[in-house]
């Protein structure tokens, strides 16, 4: 097999993906590692976004960052059609609903496939967004997505969340991609050391959770079901990342007199040391497309805890055969769950997760995008 990994009689040499804003989110995060897999594998590829600031340039690394210099929504359709006939890139990778609606009508006409990734379930989405905009981009759906080649979710079950508001000949170009979550250098990035004296250390097990400190990642359920383990066990909580509601979970903490041992760690650029160092990896989520968190904690070893939550933690726990899962908004059974992967973890268990987490890859992912990629081609140019 050459550097462009053929697996059809099509070779993809080139590759634009899509996004409004480069920020640490998890579809963001997901879409750079899978233009790193692309890139690695001899694909010319390079992502363009509506501004490309200093902070996201350094974020992607040695990856190509496109700006559209687009100010205004209005003004991205007009600058992405013109980088676009610039480019004439073979395939054209987009995220979040409302970019892909823009990347499909952009596209469409061009002789560009066009792939559009959804990365979370729409119903838990209407959730968190309730405006009228949003409600008009889920009902742009099915009319916006009829001009794609495919539509890639993350997960089954955001895929079958999808389908439920595509036409049913439009299923048919539905797939389901796991992303890319371990990067090549994973093992290496795990060993590193962490910034913070004494974590993880047997004197001060710690309990780690990881994401971004917003709503639907329910830290302040977390924060409550430590409140409720044993005070015998002496244990910490550490959790790592950013948000909005940091300054009300650090009132939360403060108000249960968890000052002491509940930490909120800030953004990490490599989680992964913290995990390893972790006696339990426990995420609350009242919503997940995939999980990302959970394939990493299990690949540094961590025992993990999980809500089961809409979509992805029980399809990345094989319904709980590699972690605990416990009823969303229940911080009662969350503590039970976590107590029991502090005292009595299984080995089996452990090393088994271990294996599972091991197949995703950002090179299997990326393998799996490529033949998706070759396989439209190769229909277009059967059509023509």
């Amino acid at each position: 097999m050459s550097a462009l990994a053929q697996s059809g009689s099509a070779t993809v040499r080139s590759v634009l993906l899509y996004l409004p804003q480069f920020k640490l989110g998890g579809a963001e995060i997901s879409i750079l590692r899978l233009a790193q897999g692309l890139q690695a594998r001899g694909v010319a590829v390079a992502l363009a976004v509506h501004r490309a600031d200093p902070a996201a340039q350094a974020l992607a690394g040695d990856i190509e960052l496109l700006s559209l210099d687009a100010g205004r929504t209005l003004a991205v359709p007009g600058r992405l059609a013109q980088l676009l006939r610039q480019r004439r890139p073979d395939v054209l990778v987009s995220a979040l609903t409302h970019s892909n609606i823009v990347a499909a009508l952009v596209a469409r006409g061009t002789g560009v496939r066009t792939v559009l990734t959804e990365h979370a379930p729409i119903a838990s989405m209407r959730r968190l967004d309730r405006s009228r905009r949003y409600r008009a981009t889920v009902a742009l759906m099915p009319w916006a997505y009829r001009h794609a080649d495919a539509v890639v979710a993350v997960s089954e079950g955001v895929r079958e969340d999808i389908a439920a508001h595509l036409r049913q000949e439009q299923r048919r170009r539905l797939y389901v991609i796991a992303n890319p979550v371990l990067p090549r250098d994973w093992r290496e990035r795990a060993d590193a050391p962490v910034a913070e004296d004494g974590f993880g250390a047997d004197g001060a097990p710690t309990i780690l959770s990881v994401g971004r400190l917003s709503e639907e990642k329910n830290f302040a359920g977390l924060i409550r079901a430590f409140a409720r383990l044993r005070t015998p066990l002496r244990l910490h909580l550490a959790i790592v990342g950013e948000g909005p509601q940091r300054p009300a979970l650090q009132a939360l903490i403060d108000e249960l007199g968890l000052g002491r041992v509940v930490r909120l760690l800030g953004q990490r650029d490599n989680p992964y040391p913290y995990m390893r160092r972790a006696r339990v990896f426990a995420l609350a989520s009242q919503f997940e497309g995939f999980g990302n968190v959970l394939i990493e904690a299990m690949a540094c070893g961590a025992p993990v805890v999980s809500t089961d939550c809409p979509v992805g933690p029980r399809e990345v726990l094989a319904g709980g055969r590699y972690g605990l899962l416990v009823p969303p908004d229940d911080p009662g059974a969350l503590a039970e769950a976590i107590e029991r992967q502090v005292r009595h973890a299984d080995p089996q268990v452990l090393a088994a997760a271990r294996e599972h987490a091991l197949q995703f890859t950002v090179e299997r992912s990326a393998e799996r995008y490529l033949r998706l990629f070759e396989r439209l081609m190769d229909d277009g140019a059967a059509r023509r």
